[in-house]
């Protein structure tokens, strides 16, 4: 049985769909939902906040998604692990979106 929060999350049934407010309650934070659409600044932002330091990842969204997860540790040995793993999530996430997104608009 999936659980409420899940549930809550399925678009709405009047049939009007995802609107800007069903997707912000799906963002995490203030950073866009996409990893990919990340600039410099945001990588920075994202990075930091996790314990890392900005001037590591001196790179765009799309740069980070080449990084293995050695490329992490190797930047933030402390935390490179978890770092990557948080990202491919979000990745992941984003994906998973745009693929609802292209089954559910119209040919």
């Amino acid at each position: 049985m999936p659980s409420r929060a899940r549930c809550e999350r399925v678009p709405p049934a009047d049939g009007g769909g995802w609107t800007a407010l069903h997707l912000a309650a799906l963002q995490e934070d203030d950073l866009p939902l996409d990893p990919r659409s990340w600039g410099r600044a945001e990588v920075g932002r994202w990075v930091a906040r996790r314990g890392g330091l900005p001037e590591r990842f001196p790179m765009n969204g799309k740069a980070l998604c080449l990084m293995t997860k050695e490329m992490f540790a190797s930047r933030v040995p402390h935390s490179g692990h978890a770092l990557h793993q948080d990202f491919r999530r979000r990745l992941a996430k984003a994906l998973a979106l745009q693929e609802l997104f292209e089954k559910m608009s119209p040919m």
